[in-house]
Order: C-alpha cells, then structure tokens, then sequence
C-alpha cells in the first residue's frame, strides 16, 4: 500500500505555481498524493487556467479536497471548516506526510493534523513562503502572526525557509523544530537562458512597440506588491525610448490604471494581464523593476535573473538572497530602499544608457541562479526531506 501525502496550500494557484514539481517527486517516490486547497476564489491565476489545473490533477488519479480556506483573518469561520475537511478526509484515508504552507494553509493543516501526529501516524512538514513577522513588519503583525507560528511549531516536525532571515529567525525562535533551508522553487537555469524569442512578433502578439527597451515589472497587483511604486518610478525616469510592460492581475487594477492616467504615460505603460508565456517575455525584455514591500523568495525575479536580465529590485528579505547571494553579488548594487522612489529612477535611468552594464549584470544573475537557485538543488533538497519525514518501507 502506498503512502499518502497531502499537500495544503490557501489556494489552487499557490499549489499550481509552487508544488507541481513536489507531485512529481512524491509520486516518483511512490506516494499517493492528495491536494487540499480553494479551487473557487483567492487564486492569483485565471478560472480557466484553475480549472484546466483541477482537471489534470483529476487525471493524474489525485484526490482533491476543495478548501474554503480565507484570505482574511475576519473570515475565521472558514478555516474551521476547512480544519474539519482535512480532519475528517484523514480519519478515512491516513496520510504519512502533510505538508502545509501558506500562513492560513498552514494553521489549517497543522491543526487538523494534530491528533493524528499525536498518535504517531502522521508527519507535519510546513514550507514557510516569508514569515509576516519579518524585520521591519508592523507591531500587530509580529503581534499576531509570530505568536501563531509559535503556537504551531510544537505542531511540526520539520519547518522550511526559503530564505536566509527567516532561516535565521525560524533557527533562534523555535528551537525544538527541525528547521530547513531550501532555496525556493528553483528555476531551470539552462533551459531559460536557452529560450530563444522572436521580439517583433511577442510585441505584435501583445500590442506594444517592438523598437523600445522594455522595462519589464510581473506581480500580482495587490498593495503589498507596491506595482505603484514601479509605475512612479518609471514616469519619473528618462523614458523617451523605453516603455513599462506590467504583467499579472489583480485587484488594484483600475486604482493602477487611473495611476498611469494621472501620470500622463498612458502611450509608455501596457497592461499585460495574467500571462503563461512569463520566460519569453524575460529574454525579450530589456530590465527587470521589481518594487514588492514584502517577500518570500520572489519567483518573478528569480526567473528574471535566469532569464539574463539586470534586475533593480526592493531591498528587502528574499530579494537581498537573490541579488546579494555572497559579498562579491554584482548585482547587489541595485537593491534600493522600497520607499525612495528617486533612487529606483535613478538606477533605471543609468541602465536604459548603459547596455554594457545591463549585459554583464544579466551574466551575473545567470551565474548566480545556476549557483544558488537552480532547480535540480531544489528537487535534491525536497526529495531528501521527503525521504527523512516519510516512514521507512517495511521490509
């Protein structure tokens, strides 16, 4: 009989972008795997592209457990229920292994795995995608948010980090947890940098300008990705031959759109929307502007980074593990204070003049990703916490 791994996350999309690699290795590894999360709201990626996702993991024979798992820290009754889903699915089919992440992912595993970690049955791994307690987070957050994973550390045998602080952090302030440090999701180093892309026809097929430098930014476009700041410092920079390429969706939209509006720069900016062609647009893409308040280990820049391309980015946790991965970081440069916006203008500025520049940068992020986040470190790094937390076969 195999084993059973559920894998839980807040959303279907968190699981889509973040754990299909994880499927793949358990299954390799001969478990039975099950997806707990919310497939109806909360996603950051299209209906369409959630339910082509659901429907791949029906065929894929995966048992899948729709979660109404919140956003909202109002919407507490949720996650009661959701607790009592996962319960109530674990007492029919017992799970090995339960790996959780997302803070409400989370909570919600960890408490519905509870009794049957008590008992011996199962294993609770919880992948932390960026503490909310982080250096320089509100009082309320650390309030809140350190005395929940506090809480929930005696809960778990084995918490991941995937970056450097949180390691750090998660080390000190949870002693009896096991602690790991796995370096995000990884990208395929070789494979992106190898993608070739044929401009004119991108630009034509996305309806922007083929003769410019494209300055490119890809987030979800909700406050904490501060998208404003990217589009305020571009207006504000010597832009006459470039334009801002903003890809993702999200719910400031409109307020971003009345932004560019305001601004004047309606003919340099373009709205991509959510895309799935995210690598070709990197390797025609000229600069990458990432201005997030708060990070995990950001995807976007890693694969930006891969994809070869200068990177002026936000100062802060996640972003420092990608642009400053040892003293002699290139690129480190080019971490400026999220809240001065002159400085991203000026760094933006001294770029779109310098290419020299932009290609040397470009080779030390493909140096560096190959190096510290390429996904083969990552797949070694998972299948042998997988191995470790997983019960050994009976002989």
């Amino acid at each position: 009989m195999n084993k059973r791994v559920m894998l839980i996350a807040n959303s279907a999309s968190m699981i889509d972008h973040f754990n299909r690699d994880n499927i793949s290795i358990l299954q390799r590894m001969g478990c039975d795997v099950t997806i707990a999360a919310n497939f109806k709201d909360g996603n950051s990626s299209t209906k369409e592209k959630i339910d082509a996702f659901e429907q791949e993991l029906n065929e894929m024979g995966i048992d899948i457990i729709q979660l109404p798992i919140p956003r909202k820290v109002s919407h507490l009754f949720k996650m009661f229920k959701s607790v009592k889903l996962i319960k109530n699915y674990m007492a029919e089919n017992p799970c090995a292994l339960v790996h959780t992440q997302t803070p409400f992912g989370g909570v919600a595993g960890r408490l519905a795995a509870k009794s049957f970690r008590k008992s011996g049955e199962t294993k609770v791994i919880y992948f932390a995608h960026g503490f909310h307690f982080f250096k320089g987070a509100s009082f309320k957050n650390y309030l809140i948010y350190y005395n929940i994973e506090k809480y929930l550390a005696k809960y778990t045998d084995c918490l991941i980090t995937l970056n450097q602080e949180d390691f750090k952090t998660a080390s000190k302030k949870f002693k009896k947890t096991k602690v790991e440090y796995v370096p995000g999701v990884g990208v395929d180093t070789t494979a992106i940098n190898m993608l070739t892309v044929d401009k004119k026809a991108k630009c034509k097929e996305l309806k922007i300008p083929h003769n410019k430098k494209i300055v490119l930014t890809m987030a979800e476009l909700i406050p904490r990705k501060n998208v404003e700041g990217a589009i305020n410092a571009f207006a504000a920079a010597e832009n006459d031959d470039a334009i801002l390429l903003i890809c993702g969706k999200g719910r400031e939209q409109r307020k971003l759109k009345d932004l560019v509006k305001e601004l004047d720069i309606k003919d340099k900016v373009y709205f991509a929307g959510y895309r799935t062609d995210i690598l070709e647009i990197c390797r025609m893409s000229d600069i990458f502007l990432f201005t997030s308040r708060q990070e995990g280990l950001p995807v976007a820049v890693m694969q930006a980074m891969a994809a070869g391309l200068p990177v002026i980015a936000s100062d802060i946790r996640g972003n420092r593990d990608l642009l400053a991965p040892d003293k002699d970081s290139k690129s480190k440069d080019y971490l400026v204070d999220v809240n001065q916006t002159s400085e991203f203008t000026e760094k933006l500025n001294y770029l779109l003049k310098k290419e020299k520049e932009c290609k040397k940068l470009g080779e030390a992020n493909v140096a560096n990703c190959r190096k510290y986040f390429d996904i083969e470190l990552v797949h070694q790094r998972m299948c042998d916490i997988y191995t470790d937390m997983l019960p050994a076969d009976q002989e």
